[in-house]
């Protein structure tokens, strides 16, 4: 098995590191968030609830690029910068995973890596297939 690095148009980290690893099945994302490329703050929304919703995006895009979709998501681990937006944050949650028998399993911790980045997460999933997805 080859370890790839998975990129994707519109996000990319500062330093240099891939949006996301992929090993066979197994793919884990490096810190996701709702922004644009970098960590410029000029590219994030104002409102914690469009991070989001970014975010949740982003997340897809890697794991489709890896073959996968959030169906093949086992865990999130998420950041918020206020305890404030744990509420949001789940309401988000529900909506993108109605189905209570299957969602993935979440780690919460409040603490973001900037001021502006209201909300970031890293995921691992398990992708069925050979791992082929283009990037």
């Amino acid at each position: 098995m080859n370890r790839r690095s998975i990129y994707v148009d519109g996000f990319s980290h500062e330093n240099p590191i891939p949006a996301a690893c992929q090993l066979g099945g197994l793919v884990t994302t490096g810190a996701v968030h709702g922004g644009g490329r970098g960590s410029d703050p000029g590219d994030f929304p104002a409102r914690f609830g469009d991070q989001v919703a970014a975010m949740f995006d982003r997340v897809a895009a890697i794991l489709a690029a890896a073959g996968g979709s959030l169906d093949d998501v086992l865990k999130f681990s998420v950041r918020i910068s206020s305890p404030e937006d744990r509420d949001e944050l789940n309401r988000l949650w529900c909506a993108l995973f109605p189905d209570p028998f299957s969602r993935p399993a979440r780690q919460l911790s409040i603490g973001t890596t900037r001021p502006h980045i209201l909300v970031q997460c890293e995921v691992l999933a398990l992708v069925a297939g050979d791992g082929g997805g283009d990037a």
